[in-house]
C-alpha cells in the first residue's frame, strides 16, 4: 500500500508520527468525506499538528477548506489551535489514494512530510 511506503519514508528521515485514537478517526473521517471531491489524477495531502484536541470541529473545517476549492499550491492554516497544511498534488496516477494525511507532533517538520508524501504519490521514489 502507497501509504505504508510513505509512512516507511517518513519514519525513515527520523519523523516521529502519531497513530493514537483520536488521529486515526480523524485521517479515516477526512478520507472518507473527501475521497468523492477530490478529481481524477488529483490527491490532497495534509498535516495536523498534535495534539488534536477538538477532532470533530478540526475535521470539519478540514473538510470545508478542501471542499470550498484549494489553490494549486499549498493552504496553510491555524485550525482550534493546530497548525494544519494542506497541499493539491496533480498529475497523479489514478491507481495513488487521493486524501493522505499525517499527524505529527509540533517539533516535526511538516514540509519534509508533505514532499515525501508527495514524491511517493507522483511515483518519484
Amino acid at each position: 500500500m502507497v501509504e505504508l511506503e510513505i509512512m516507511d519514508r517518513i519514519a525513515a528521515a527520523k519523523i516521529r508520527l502519531r497513530f493514537d485514537k483520536s488521529v486515526v478517526r480523524l485521517i479515516n473521517s477526512l478520507k472518507v468525506a473527501l475521497a468523492e471531491v477530490v478529481p481524477e489524477g488529483q490527491a490532497v495531502i495534509f498535516t495536523v499538528t498534535a495534539p488534536i484536541k477538538r477532532r470533530a470541529k478540526t475535521a470539519a473545517a478540514l473538510e470545508i477548506l478542501v471542499r470550498s476549492g484549494l489553490p494549486s499550491g499549498e493552504v496553510r492554516n491555524t485550525i482550534q489551535d493546530n497548525h494544519v497544511r494542506v497541499r493539491r498534488v496533480t498529475n497523479v496516477a489514478a491507481h495513488m489514494p487521493k486524501v493522505v494525511g499525517f499527524v505529527h507532533n509540533p517539533e516535526s517538520d511538516s514540509d519534509l512530510i508533505l514532499k515525501l508524501a508527495e514524491s511517493q504519490l507522483l511515483g518519484r521514489n
